[in-house]
């Protein structure tokens, strides 16, 4: 009886160290379609992090411009690779997140890079506790850094749906794909927005983002092609029918959210639920 308790607690030792060691904390994916020279960018820029914690797959299309010459040069530094006809970008991520075992998963696909700093990915990996963690990006356009991309520190389902995260610079977490389903690859570019906005409507999810910039996102890049507007009309009607009025309202209140008598408002509106609930 002894031993087999002795032995329990062995086996649960040896298996703890297994995972320790052969599951990373992050799993870096990118998708490439002939992008070549976009892809050796973003290769070289994740390979140049000092933190070791985490697996790089790469998932490419079968392209024919030299790219996959560009994975063999560096092969022997990924996790993971394949080079094969695909369905389109989504088909592409959700091959990726399939390949993958880390407990985060970062898209840094062609073309996109890291800020440079080469411990930048250890820095992320001390804040990633919640379902869906963004950090702040720079947004390029023609080699040049146009503006900055920031978050809310506790999104909700509005701000999603007015402004999104950029999934350079967003960590989600392994097992919300499996809970809310991975990307809806029926969606040309739009994808990202649908998965974000479906990740939200269920009430469980969690998120926060901070302000330290990780990434550089490419302004001239797919999501802003002109097809952009068609998709975001069909998650409003797909995802959205019921919660459209609502958002409208809001959206016109916008203008006004520091405004002294909204603010007034609101806090008498806090008063009124909280001596509510003392009567009831």
């Amino acid at each position: 009886m002894l031993q087999a308790y002795y032995r329990k607690i062995w086996i649960f030792y040896e298996f703890k160290k297994y995972k320790e060691v052969t599951v990373p904390k992050i799993s870096i994916i990118t998708v490439n379609y002939n992008d070549a020279i976009g892809l050796e960018k973003t290769i070289v820029s994740v390979l140049n992090q000092t933190y070791s914690d985490f697996e790089y797959i790469v998932i490419d299309g079968n392209s024919t411009d030299g790219s996959k010459e560009v994975i063999l040069k560096y092969q022997d530094q990924l996790t993971y690779w394949v080079s094969e006809p695909d369905k389109g970008i989504y088909n592409a991520m959700n091959k990726g997140i399939n390949s993958a075992i880390g407990d985060y998963l970062l898209f840094m696909n062609s073309g996109d890079v890291l800020v440079d700093d080469a411990t930048i990915l250890k820095i992320c990996s001390e804040k990633l506790k919640e379902d869906i963690v963004a950090f702040d990006c720079f947004l390029e356009k023609d080699n040049a850094i146009t503006g900055r991309r920031t978050h809310i520190e506790n999104p909700t389902l509005f701000y999603v749906y007015k402004k999104g995260f950029k999934h350079q610079s967003t960590y989600i977490k392994r097992s919300l794909f499996q809970k809310v389903g991975l990307y809806n690859e029926s969606y040309m570019i739009a994808g990202d927005h649908e998965f974000w906005i479906r990740s939200f409507l269920n009430s469980t999810t969690t998120s926060k983002s901070y302000t330290t910039p990780i990434a550089i996102f490419q302004l001239n890049g797919i999501s802003q092609t002109s097809t952009w507007g068609q998709e975001y009309q069909r998650i409003e009607n797909e995802l959205l029918p019921n919660l459209m009025t609502d958002f409208r309202l809001l959206e016109q209140l916008l203008p006004y959210q520091n405004s002294r008598i909204l603010t007034v408002i609101i806090n008498l509106q806090k008063i009124f639920k909280s001596i509510s609930r003392k009567f009831n």
